[in-house]
C-alpha cells in the first residue's frame, strides 16, 4: 500500500509537519520516501545523526539565522519543541515517515530520546558557528527584530 506525503502547518511561523510518502509492505519491508527537490523547500547541504543520547540530556536548544533543517527520528523516538518567540509546540518524533521542517530563526529543542533513539537532521547550509543562536534572550531579540 502506498500513502502519499502530506504536509501540514503548525502555529509556529514556517514549522510544516510532514508525514513522508511510503510503502507499507509487509513481505519485504516498508519504505519511506523524501523528494528533496518536490517536497523541501531546500536542497540539503549537510546531514548528521544524533544518537546514544544519555538519560535526560537535551540536543538543540538554538536557532539559526539562515540554515532550515528538516528532522526525522529513523528509529526510537524524541520530542522536538519549537519555538518562534510567540508560539510554541511540540512533537513526537517516533516513526521515520514523519518529519518536521524547521526554518530560520525558529529555536528548537530536542529531549525525552529514547534508548535506543536515532535522529536525522538534514540542513539547508553546512556548518557556519555563526550562524547559531545559542543564547534564548538573544533569540527572542533577534526575533523580535526579523518581523
Amino acid at each position: 500500500m502506498i500513502h502519499e506525503t502530506t504536509i501540514e502547518t503548525c502555529s509556529v511561523r514556517g514549522v510544516r509537519l510532514y508525514e513522508m510518502r511510503h510503502v507499507v509492505d509487509t513481505v519485504r519491508g516498508h519504505l519511506a520516501v523524501v523528494d528533496f527537490q518536490q517536497e523541501l523547500p531546500f536542497q540539503p547541504q549537510r546531514c548528521f545523526l544524533t544518537y546514544a543520547i544519555p538519560g535526560e540530556q537535551v540536543r538543540g536548544e538554538h536557532a539559526h539565522r539562515r540554515c532550515a533543517q528538516f528532522l526525522v527520528c529513523t528509529h526510537g523516538e524524541c520530542h522536538l519543541r519549537v519555538d518562534d518567540g510567540e508560539n510554541c509546540e511540540e512533537f513526537c518524533l517516533n516513526r521515520p515517515t514523519f518529519g518536521v521542517l524547521v526554518p530560520p530563526m525558529v529555536w528548537a529543542t530536542e529531549h525525552l530520546h529514547s534508548p535506543d533513539s536515532v535522529l536525522m537532521v538534514l540542513a539547508s547550509r553546512p556548518y557556519e558557528p555563526e550562524d547559531y543562536i545559542r543564547d534564548y534572550r538573544d533569540f527572542l531579540n533577534a526575533a523580535k527584530q526579523s518581523k
